[in-house]
């Protein structure tokens, strides 16, 4: 168990403090269009993966919704699904293009990771001077059970305090001295750890919590506030090839509810002044201010599109990844398109704030089912009857051309 604890040290001298740009992944692409491209790709090959299953009629035993269902409740044709949703991409490209940051520079991996090292002695060595503030002695506060020596107290102390702990100017990390600038395989191995592993899980999980809440609150505003779900001003223009008498001063949020059974690559159907600010802007800026860089910017966008596309898929299947941060994450969501329930599961990503905010209603409750069956057997009716119409016509048709005759 003493592994991790060997004092040996080793000499790995610190590089020049220097930024540079990274070089791209690929290399007919800068990195800085990475975080709107990826997450447009993604879009796509997910919606028309589902788009397949759907047409071969796989996976036909996890639908949440029928044939019927799709016929009788759905306003919005696939073809205006997907007229808007390029023109949603379409804008956040633009915007992607026009916000992204070409100068991204960065310090060498191995410079990060001696600078985190060095924070590490640092923190060593400011825990040894707390020991003797409070009348401990150092080595043994320093010697384990197994009779590890004390070169905790004495080793790092001498050669880390005069060089190191009482500069915290960038000079720091040059201009330390050759036995300050060996660590500990302890040190170094911590350092790997935080710089590989830690950081960028705090990272996402700050950006998710930004993003979440950011998601949640104006998703709910979009709801609450009737202006904003129905009305915007005295923008005139024709919206909905299908709904000729519906214009852009009728409809924001409601146009992504004409969809009341979604279909995959219908994730993105919305109203672009409801684009624009949340998914075009906002989305960025909290990925900005938890510190993510193009890269990193790229992942996160992939995996949260691949959650929104996913959870638009109207397929309840087992083993669903999305699953680990929102349980039944396609039931949840696909509950807030229907009538019934667009006051309840406001969260895109994960439902924390539903659960807080009373506004939690799962998917799986035998009163939510019992809708659900209603809402099924009511489209199945009316299909029906429309189907019986159709037949009756067609035989009136049918006589009174023979009659004519």
């Amino acid at each position: 168990m003493f592994e991790l604890l060997d004092f040996e040290r080793r000499t790995l001298p610190i590089p020049p403090a220097t930024l540079a740009p990274r070089p791209s992944i690929f290399p007919a692409l800068a990195d800085h269009h990475l975080p709107y491209i990826v997450p447009a790709l993604v879009y796509w090959i997910i919606g028309l993966t589902f788009h397949y299953i759907e047409k071969t009629d796989f996976l036909s035993a996890y639908k949440l919704h029928t044939p019927a269902e799709f016929l009788k409740k759905n306003r919005a044709t696939r073809r205006d699904v997907v007229k808007f949703a390029l023109i949603q991409q379409a804008g956040q490209i633009l915007l992607g293009y026009w916000m992204a940051d070409a100068s991204e520079v960065f310090h060498s991996d191995h410079y990060s990771v001696a600078a985190w090292a060095l924070t590490i002695r640092r923190i060593q060595v400011f825990l040894v001077h707390s020991i003797h503030y409070f009348g401990f002695a150092s080595v043994s506060a320093a010697q384990t059970s197994a009779g590890t020596e004390a070169v905790f107290a004495s080793s790092v102390i001498q050669e880390s305090v005069g060089a190191c702990l009482h500069n915290s100017s960038q000079a720091a990390y040059v201009g330390c001295t050759a036995a300050a600038a060996s660590f500990t395989r302890w040190e170094w191995a911590s350092a790997e750890l935080v710089y590989w592993i830690i950081v960028p899980v705090v990272q996402y999980v700050t950006a998710m919590a930004l993003a979440d809440s950011f998601q949640y609150f104006t998703h709910r505003a979009f709801h609450v506030n009737k202006w904003l779900y129905s009305k915007l001003g005295s923008i005139n223009g024709n919206l909905h090839a299908c709904r000729s008498d519906t214009t852009l001063t009728e409809h924001i949020h409601s146009m992504h509810h004409d969809v009341y059974v979604p279909f995959a690559y219908g994730a993105f159907y919305n109203h672009p002044l409801e684009t624009i600010p949340i998914d075009s802007i906002g989305f960025p800026i909290c990925l900005s201010l938890a510190g993510l860089n193009n890269r990193q910017a790229a992942l996160f966008g992939a995996i949260w599109t691949f959650k929104t596309v996913v959870d638009h898929c109207g397929y309840n299947f087992p083993y669903n990844p999305c699953n680990i941060i929102c349980p039944n994450s396609v039931l949840f969501h696909d509950l807030h398109h229907q009538t019934w329930g667009m006051k309840y599961n406001f969260s895109v990503y994960t439902s924390f704030w539903d659960w807080i905010m009373g506004t939690h209603w799962a998917g799986e409750d035998s009163k939510a089912q019992e809708k659900y069956t209603r809402g099924r057997n009511a489209a199945e009716g009316a299909l029906a009857k429309d189907k019986l119409i159709g037949e009756v016509s067609e035989k009136a048709t049918a006589v009174s051309t023979a009659t004519d005759l």
